[in-house]
């Protein structure tokens, strides 16, 4: 069981894994070359596997031409492929003359053309022997030759990385040419070891094929974390047709090279490619956005929740959130934006903010203002208003709680004129309010007090039938006489206020000084 299980695992599961791999790459844009060589590439790894496999089943004599026509061939096209793929991702194709590229990256594909037209190998071992489970090949001249060859090819391959690594300026491909090139130099170091010193019984023949699994699997990771061979389609097609948040793609000058429908949407215009983004920003915002954007771009680092507004034709200003990272699209340097659409709720916010410190009936502060706003000057006289309404609970029982209601919205705004101009009132209860009053002299108060009941006893509240009069009791405590807090100075007005309430109603009492202790 053994003898089928072990090399089933040893070369069918990698040959599978490649050959999805493979797939993989080329379905990511398979109309780009570097895609296609990429995972002509895999495929040929996958190969070499499946070949052994192969020949693991067959008669030991089989092995010659197996190895010669099928292994032997497609090791040689492998670094081909690779050295026209790496010329290709680092764009040094384009400094080529036509009538070079890309034959001269298949120059080493001579010995192979060579072996199928002559039908003799100059490149493998042709002599194979028994050892256990496997059938290994003969450390000959061929041999050594080819494996010389293909690991001087290897160090080229090593160099060329190198050198494209130490020209690129961006991070981006800086981080994907170091990767592939680690992985690289240790697959060189494999080969090498198991390549030129002879493990037989303890690893299958050619253990340097299993060094390409870790090659491989750095260009997969690549391609997972760096979006290394991006497909530039594929990678917006859903967002395009279904993100319901704008999303732009920013070059380094600011100009939009692509963008989705809800982008067009939002900013209501349909000539957004090749037009600045900074222009679309409120021009207040815009010097702003353009000192932002062009550090995050020199930095290359991702940002979130940038507030900002953007001017559009119809619906004037609009306050917008924006996310942004950088990343490299046809190794181009660009910034994904992705806008979303905050107006309605910074308006939603700013009415729940109102209603968190105001009375949702009146519109007047609440209790919650009254308390966490109103500050007690060290340099000025304060008054502190209660004002309770008098008969406001038969009125509400005989007439109904939209009445009530109704009665109380127009005595708010009897006491909001009275006191815009002076002071601060608030709704802190049922039929209870307080009024906040700096003043200068103690005449001040009593006109205003006074002038507040007449206001109140002119203007009563009317309904289809009849007039209802505004009655109500004011309590008047004094800062700093009778109190240095507002909780203290609130209890000697409610005391007054209260004075007021058994002794007729309808008035107004200053409230006395606190006995000393």
């Amino acid at each position: 069981m053994h003898e089928v299980i072990i090399p089933f695992i040893v070369y069918i599961i990698p040959s599978f894994v490649l050959l999805c791999m493979a797939v993989k790459v080329l379905y990511r844009n398979p109309t780009k070359t570097e895609h296609r060589l990429l995972s002509l590439y895999i495929f040929c790894y996958a190969n070499l596997f499946l070949e052994e496999y192969i020949r693991h089943l067959l008669p030991l004599e089989y092995s010659p031409a197996l190895v010669t026509y099928w292994f032997g061939n497609v090791g040689v096209l492998m670094p081909c492929l690779f050295f026209h793929f790496i010329a290709k991702f680092s764009t040094y194709d384009r400094k080529i003359p036509a009538y070079f590229y890309p034959y001269i990256f298949y120059m080493p594909l001579l010995p192979v053309i060579f072996t199928i037209v002559f039908q003799k190998n100059i490149m493998n071992s042709q002599y194979f022997y028994q050892f256990g489970l496997w059938k290994y090949p003969e450390f000959n001249t061929p041999y050594l030759i080819t494996l010389t060859a293909g690991n001087l090819f290897h160090l080229l391959i090593l160099t060329l990385l190198w050198y494209i690594r130490s020209q690129k300026r961006l991070s981006g491909h800086k981080k994907i040419l170091t990767l592939l090139l680690n992985s690289a130099a240790f697959v060189l170091i494999w080969d090498i070891i198991f390549g030129y010193f002879n493990f037989q019984g303890i690893i299958p023949p050619y253990p340097y094929i299993f060094g390409g699994l870790i090659w491989i699997a750095a260009l997969s990771y690549a391609t997972q974390k760096y979006d290394f061979l991006s497909s530039y389609n594929k990678r917006f097609e859903t967002l395009y047709n279904l993100n319901p948040a704008a999303i732009l793609l920013v070059n380094q000058k600011g100009f939009i090279s692509d963008c989705n429908p809800a982008a067009h949407k939002l900013l209501q215009t349909c000539a957004l490619k090749k037009q600045q983004f900074h222009q679309l920003i409120s021009t207040d915002d815009q010097e702003e956005w353009m000192l932002f954007y062009s550090r995050q771009f020199a930095t290359e680092d991702k940002f979130s929740k940038y507030e900002t507004k953007i001017q559009t034709p119809s619906n004037g200003e609009r306050f917008i959130l924006i996310e942004g990272d950088f990343v490299l699209i046809e190794n181009e340097p660009h910034f994904i934006l992705i806008i979303q659409d905050i107006h309605d709720y910074k308006e939603a916010e700013k009415a729940i903010r109102f209603l968190a410190y105001h009375d949702s009936l009146t519109k007047l502060p609440n209790r919650r203002y009254f308390y966490e706003h109103i500050q007690l000057p060290r340099d000025q006289k304060v008054a502190i208003l209660v004002i309770d309404l008098d008969e406001f609970k038969a009125i509400n029982d005989r007439y109904g709680h939209q009445t009530g209601d109704d009665y109380l919205v127009h005595f708010s705004q009897l006491l909001m004129q009275h006191t815009r101009q002076e002071g601060v009132a608030s709704r802190v209860g049922g039929d209870e309010f307080y009024v906040y009053l700096p003043y200068s002299d103690l005449i001040f108060v009593h006109e205003f007090t006074q002038q507040l009941l007449v206001s109140f006893k002119e203007h009563p509240f009317k309904t289809e039938h009849q007039s209802l009069p505004i009655q109500s009791s004011i309590g008047i405590s004094l800062y700093p006489e009778h109190g240095t807090d507002l909780d203290t100075l609130i209890h000697r007005a409610d005391e007054a206020m209260y004075q007021i309430k058994h002794t007729g109603k309808n008035g107004y009492k200053i409230g006395v000084r606190p006995p000393a202790r």
